[in-house]
Formats: structure tokens, C-alpha cells, sequence
């Protein structure tokens, strides 16, 4: 059931910076982005580094799933030490962020983005080598990464939950800013 993959919320501050922060505090972001030059870009990246938490950039030129790619995400995953207590599963929280589709301007549909986030983190998690678990996903349910991540934590069972703008506010292809409850979560279906 979906319902117990996915939980919604809704940032109760009006456009993207606070939802932008709060889902930068996961132990890890990915943010996949043919532009990292956009202001939700450097906006990540800064929220990610000022909470000391762990920036994993992928060049989305190329939407390809190559060892090497897979290996850099796990070892930046592996390198996350955080404190351990009694009852910690070693598991770690993970944002995954990235350009929507208006930014990428045509290059992407949103079935191609959802296919490669879904073939690279399912080849993360999967990785022999990955010693720390993701045990939840984040992401701001915004289209192209930011939607490709959430469906992609809910095919691969792991609990996600998106933050979504105050408004259920998410930016169409054409750049249209749409404001619609229902419209919103049709999207993660």
C-alpha cells in the first residue's frame, strides 16, 4: 500500500527556502542537476554544507549508471559517522534534491529522470559495499529529481516523505507555479 511508503507535509512558510532547509537537516542530499548555477541549486548546496551534513552532487548532463557514479555515492554515504546509541539501526536519512523540469528546459521527460534516479539509488542500495543503510527518504516533491527521488524511495520500499510548499506549490514545465492539494500527490501515484 503507498500509504505506508509515502507520508505528505506541507511546510507551513510560503515559497521554497524553509522546505529547502528542513530537507537539507537528512544526513545526506543527492542533488542531481544539469544546472547546480540555479538559486534552488546553490540554496541546497549552502543549507546541506551550514548544517554540516553530507553534499553528494551527480552531473544529470549524462543520466547513466556507471559504477564509478554508484561507488562515489556509496562511499560518500559510508563516510557519514554519526553517533550510534543503543537502539540506532545504523541507518541514515537521505534528501535527494535536484533541477525540476522547468529548469532543464525540455531536456528530460519526467518517466526518463524517474527511470535513472530509480536505476541509481535501487544500484546504491544494493551495493555490496554500502555500510550505511538508508533507512529514509526526503525530498521537497518538486518535478523532475525532486519527484523522481520520492517515487523511487516508495518502488524500493523505504519509507519517504515529502515537504511540500506551503500550498501544495509545485512549478510545471512551463514554469507555471500551481497551487493544488489534489494535483500534487496525483503526481507520486
Amino acid at each position: 500500500n503507498i500509504k505506508d511508503k509515502i507520508e505528505f507535509k506541507e511546510e507551513q512558510t510560503s515559497g521554497y527556502r524553509n522546505r529547502t532547509i528542513k530537507n537539507a537537516s537528512a544526513d545526506a542530499t543527492i542533488a542531481m542537476a544539469i544546472d547546480f548555477n540555479s538559486a534552488g541549486e546553490k540554496l541546497t548546496k549552502s543549507s546541506v554544507l551550514s548544517q554540516n551534513k553530507k553534499y553528494i552532487p551527480v552531473d544529470a548532463n549524462k543520466l547513466e549508471v556507471t559504477e564509478q557514479r554508484v561507488n562515489n555515492i556509496v562511499n560518500s554515504l559510508n563516510s557519514i559517522n554519526k553517533q550510534r546509541n543503543l537502539f540506532d539501526n545504523n541507518g541514515i536519512s537521505l534528501n535527494i534534491a535536484g533541477n525540476g523540469l522547468y529548469t532543464m528546459k525540455g531536456k528530460y521527460t519526467q518517466e526518463q529522470i524517474d527511470e535513472f534516479t530509480y536505476q541509481l539509488l535501487k544500484a546504491v542500495v544494493e551495493s555490496p559495499n554500502l555500510k550505511n543503510k538508508i533507512e529514509f527518504i526526503r525530498t521537497g516533491g518538486q518535478t523532475g529529481f525532486d519527484e523522481a527521488g520520492a517515487k523511487a524511495g516508495i518502488r524500493l520500499c523505504i519509507p519517504t516523505t515529502i515537504l511540500a510548499p506551503k500550498g501544495w506549490v509545485f512549478r510545471d514545465i512551463n514554469g507555471r507555479d500551481i497551487s493544488n492539494e489534489q494535483h500534487f500527490k496525483h503526481r507520486f501515484n
